[in-house]
């Protein structure tokens, strides 16, 4: 009887380790759970973009001020790389509030963002002179 007890302490220690390692430390303003258990999509991956190796690429599109071919979230892994790419119909800049990425954009000339994911949090991603929403970028 005395062999099984050490056996029952490894599996208490292995099991208070993983449950505590598993809490939550989630980052940001929400509570919403994370993409994996979200959606049935890639990892690094929500909303109007698409997978990329190891990120993402949302293409987005502005025309007559109204925003098409991205939801209000696109969600990405932590580390993971992303590209934005934007068409249109107005001079403006494209601004990654948080990471302070930005591109200018006029009609025939997109503008395009590339970075890395390394900051998590949700931010803003808009048409600077008109304060167009574009999305949120949630980095997890």
């Amino acid at each position: 009887m005395n062999a099984v007890r050490p056996k029952l302490y490894v599996v208490l220690v292995i099991v208070i380790v993983f449950t505590a390692c598993g809490g939550g430390n989630d980052v940001g303003d929400d509570a919403s759970p994370s993409p994996s258990s979200a959606s049935a999509e890639p990892e690094g991956t929500k909303g109007g973009s698409q997978p990329a190796d190891d990120g993402v690429v949302v293409e987005v599109r502005v025309a007559g001020g109204d925003v098409t071919g991205v939801d209000d979230v696109v969600e990405v892994a932590l580390g993971h790389d992303v590209r934005i790419e934007v068409t249109s119909d107005v001079d403006d800049e494209v601004h990654v509030h948080g990471y302070d990425h930005v591109d200018a954009v006029a009609p025939g000339n997109d503008a395009v963002l590339t970075f890395t994911a390394d900051i998590p949090g949700v931010f803003e991603v808009e048409l600077e002179s008109a304060g167009t929403l574009l999305f949120e970028l949630r980095v997890r």
